[in-house]
């Protein structure tokens, strides 16, 4: 009976590390996902400031707003930061 309780311990730990992992790779997925979607808003905005740039040459633009866009663009490129610390910290728990 001990071969078969031991047994089945063995088996109940190996099927927690294996869902366990399998979160962890569906996590790290999401945050992959996240971070691909954060990088093409941020091409999308540096395609704005430089229209912004354009036009605050032509006088059309204020500087104000091309702050902003570069504020979000900072804010983005935090964003990435943590989530690749995430990534990391997932990993290291491997």
């Amino acid at each position: 009976m001990d071969f078969l309780d031991d047994l089945g311990k063995k088996l109940g730990e190996t099927v927690k590390k294996v869902g366990d992992k399998s979160q962890q790779i569906v996590d790290i997925s999401k945050f992959n996902f996240e971070i691909g979607k954060e990088e093409a808003e941020i091409k999308k905005l540096y395609a704005k400031i430089g229209e912004a740039v354009y036009r605050a040459h032509l006088g059309e633009e204020t500087a104000e707003n091309i702050d902003s866009l570069c504020q979000e663009v900072t804010e983005r490129l935090q964003r990435i930061e943590e989530l690749q610390e995430r990534i990391k910290e997932l990993k290291s728990q491997a």
